[in-house]
Formats: C-alpha cells, sequence, structure tokens
C-alpha cells in the first residue's frame, strides 16, 4: 500500500468515526467501534509518517549535480518511476559498502549448450490460520520486570445494610488472590540462506518476522483457553446452562444463557466461541424464524463477527467444540476473568549471521515473557458464564 492509498484509508476512518459519534444515542457498542477506529488510525498515521521518512531519506541519498559534460543519452528506456529508481540505487550502495555481489547468475552450461538462468522469485502467497480474538477481550497486564504479582480478589457481593437495633458484628468481605507469573517464551530458530537474501527483491526478513509474530498470538491465545501445564493457567467459566441435546445448541439455551449473567457485567459483555460452534448458532431462529445471530458489515475492522442479541461475538479458535461436558460458547465480561501478563517490550526478535556462518545462512530467533490466570472473585455472581453440552 503506497503513501497515497495511507492517507485515503486513514481519512475514511476518521470520517466513519465523525458520521458514528454525531448522533445523541451512542451506545456502548458504538464507542467501543469509534475507539477501534481511532485505534487504526493512529497506526495508519504512523505508517504514513514512516513512508515520509523514508522518502525524505531516500530523496537526501540522491546524488543533485550534474556531469560537468551535460546530460549523458542513454540508447535504452527505463520505465520505471522515481521511487523505483532511488529503492534501486540505494539497494546498490548498501551492497556495494558490504561487499557483496550486485548480481549473480547460474552460468551451468546445460547437456543442450543452453545457459541455465535462475528463476526469479516474487512475494510469496502464504498460509494463514486465525488465532482468534480472545487475546483482544481479556485483561493485558504489562510489566516491566518478570517478577510474582499478586492479584487481590475482593468479593462483597453478599453483605448489605442492617438495620440500627441489630447487634453489632463484624462483616468483612471475601478476600483471596491469584498470583500471576510468567513464562519465558522463545520460537525456535528459523535459518534463510542469505543468498537467497540477495537475490530477492523484496523484503523476506519482514515476512519471516510478521510470521513470528502470528506465531505468539496463536501460542498465547491457545495457552489462555486451554493452558500450558506452566505459568498459563487455562480461563475458567461457570457454566450456568446446560443443553437439552449434547450435540444442538438451540434458542432457549442462548437466551438462558444471556440473562445468567449478573448486569453489573453487562456493560462490557461479549460472547466468544469457536468459528465451527458459530456455524451451529447461524441455524438458531426465534420464534418468528429471525435468525439471532446479525453479522457486522466491518468485522474485519472492528474484530467483532457479529452480534447476539444486540450483544457483540468476538471468535476464539481454540474454544471447546461442540460435544458432550464441553462448554463451547462463553458470555461475559472477559477482562474481568482473566489477566494475560506480558512483560515489556512484549517479542523481541533477534538476528545472527554468525552462528550459522559456515551454512552462509541468518537465524532468526524471537523471545517473549508472558503467563495468564483466571480472576473470578465470585462464582456466584461470576464475571462470565458458559453454556455446557448435555453429556
Amino acid at each position: 500500500m503506497n503513501l497515497r492509498e495511507l492517507i485515503e484509508r486513514r481519512n475514511r476512518l476518521l470520517a466513519e468515526v465523525r458520521q458514528l459519534l454525531a448522533g445523541t444515542n451512542i451506545t456502548a457498542e458504538m464507542r467501543s467501534k469509534a475507539d477501534t477506529m481511532l485505534a487504526d488510525a493512529n497506526a495508519l498515521k504512523a505508517d504514513i509518517e514512516r513512508l515520509e521518512a523514508c522518502a525524505v531519506s531516500e530523496e537526501r541519498s540522491l546524488p543533485v549535480n550534474t556531469p560537468p559534460r551535460g546530460a549523458v543519452e542513454s540508447v535504452e528506456s527505463d520505465d520505471r518511476t522515481p521511487e523505483q529508481r532511488n529503492r534501486a540505487s540505494n539497494t546498490a550502495l548498501r551492497s556495494f559498502f558490504r561487499g557483496e555481489r550486485f548480481e549473480q547468475r547460474d552460468l551451468t552450461v546445460a547437456a543442450n549448450g543452453g545457459v541455465m538462468i535462475p528463476v526469479a522469485a516474487i512475494q510469496p502467497v502464504q498460509a494463514q490460520r486465525s488465532a482468534g480474538s480472545i487475546m483482544d477481550i481479556v485483561r493485558r497486564l504489562r510489566t516491566t520486570t518478570g517478577e510474582d504479582v499478586r492479584v487481590p480478589l475482593w468479593d462483597d457481593t453478599t453483605n448489605g445494610f442492617v438495620l440500627d437495633s441489630t447487634s453489632i458484628t463484624t462483616t468483612d468481605p471475601s478476600i483471596s488472590g491469584v498470583t500471576v507469573k510468567v513464562d519465558g517464551l522463545r520460537s525456535n530458530p528459523i535459518l534463510i540462506d542469505n543468498k537467497l537474501i540477495q537475490d530477492l527483491d523484496y523484503d523476506l526478513v519482514s515476512d519471516v518476522n510478521a510470521a513470528i509474530n502470528a506465531r505468539y498470538q496463536r501460542s498465547v491465545s491457545q495457552a489462555i483457553v486451554q493452558g500450558n501445564t506452566s505459568n498459563f493457567t487455562a480461563l475458567q467459566v461457570v457454566s450456568t446452562v446446560t443443553s437439552a441435546a449434547p450435540g444442538a445448541i438451540g434458542y432457549d439455551e442462548i437466551l438462558a444463557l444471556s440473562t445468567s449473567l449478573d448486569p453489573a457485567y453487562i456493560m462490557n459483555a461479549v460472547f466468544s466461541m469457536s468459528n465451527a460452534t458459530l456455524g451451529k448458532v447461524l441455524d438458531i431462529k426465534d420464534g418468528n424464524q429471525r435468525p439471532i445471530f446479525m453479522p457486522f458489515t466491518e468485522g474485519a475492522t472492528s474484530g467483532f463477527v457479529g452480534t447476539i442479541f444486540g450483544y457483540p461475538v468476538k471468535l476464539d479458535q481454540f474454544a471447546p467444540s461442540v460435544a458432550a461436558g464441553n462448554v463451547p460458547v462463553r458470555f461475559g465480561d472477559h477482562a474481568q476473568a482473566y489477566i494475560l501478563r506480558e512483560v515489556s517490550p512484549g517479542v523481541v526478535i533477534k538476528q545472527s549471521d554468525q552462528r550459522w556462518i559456515e551454512l552462509n545462512r541468518t537465524g532468526i530467533v524471537a523471545f517473549a515473557r508472558a503467563g495468564g490466570a483466571p480472576s473470578i472473585a465470585s462464582t456466584t455472581y461470576p464475571p462470565l458464564v458458559g453454556l455446557t453440552m448435555h453429556a
């Protein structure tokens, strides 16, 4: 995406935010959507500033003096844009300073006397796998150090006022706590042939870095939901509704689940489930044959795929499937139910061309420190409730 496209996209986002907040009846869902769009606009602004800085740097790197003998005419046409020519000049200059060869060819003579010229490679088509959005809806605690952190859990939901005539006793809140620790995480090294880096005309290292970040998101999302036998404790859900059949979800069950959550948590409540479970929910209709799930047309921007009874739906690809005894559908304030702890600066990606120098390869490896634990202060009035499939 070039600079003009980034600017146009950011302007569209800001215009949509202004239009969204222009009315008088602004709901929590509309505010959440506006916050997401503003965050995307800020990210685009940072990308725009980076591209503008690169453009200024490239302009400064070009020679400005013409040869004393006048311009040199070439019989060969150059259809490249000024931006492409600047980039090619800078690449050649960097290669010269590193002592690299400017061009490589395999000149092996084939049996028929022909010369073998290698086939060029373009930007790869990468396989995709969703990590879901569970990391977006739990509470994310970022610390600068990795020592254990104690999180107090305060439950005063069953206590109240009494008559003055009642004898004086103490009524303290129920106070417990959870200790959130972190694990040292890493990706296994990815080795890239340096000749490949030299020959390709796109940034292969950036593609590898993006793949490493996707690995982190998938790994942490899975650890939040399923645990990892170390310092990630699995997300806990208080089951309040049981399905009538082990392999089917009905309208009455989704309705009962949505009303089983205490209204104190309704403001930030969302449904979470896997895409496979959502496929079963799509078939559920009310008494007037209207589907209970309403898709979002801007789901790719907002991160929510739609609504059920007006509450947003988030995908969690590691959530349990629809099977006997499982809890495939959750509803509530996930940020009140789970704490994801990460140590700054997050994912650290390192490169080394020394360890594998005899192979002429660059190794890329990433490190992070993270952990997580449930934070449900009351199981009587839990922030997160679930639908359990009939055994």
